[in-house]
C-alpha cells in the first residue's frame, strides 16, 4: 500500500544562497529538501519514505541568531510505502 501525505519539513539554507528573484530560493530550498528526504529513510509512524512529488508551500524564512541562515518551513507531498507490519 502506497499513502501520498503532506509532510511539514523545516529546511535550513545559507544566506549566500538567497537571492532578490527568488528563483535561487526555491531552486535551494527544493535541492535541500531532497537531500534531506534521502537521508531519512523512514518513521515509526509514517512508514518508509519514497520520493517527494511537489513542494506545497514554502513559508517565511527565519533567521537564526549568530549563524546568517535562514529556516524555512515548507510542506511537501510525499510518497510513502506501508509500514513493515502491514507487508504480507
Amino acid at each position: 500500500m502506497f499513502l501520498n501525505v503532506q509532510l511539514p519539513w523545516n529546511v535550513i539554507i545559507p544566506a549566500e544562497s538567497l537571492d532578490m528573484k527568488g528563483l535561487m530560493l526555491q531552486k535551494s530550498i527544493i535541492i535541500r529538501l531532497l537531500d534531506d528526504f534521502s537521508t531519512k529513510k523512514a518513521t515509526k509512524d509514517l512508514g518508509y519514505f519514497l520520493a517527494v512529488t511537489t513542494l506545497d508551500h514554502i513559508g517565511e524564512g527565519k533567521v537564526r541568531q549568530h549563524t546568517g541562515i535562514y529556516c524555512f518551513q515548507c510542506f511537501s507531498a510525499a510518497s510513502l510505502s506501508s509500514l513493515s507490519e502491514e507487508i504480507s
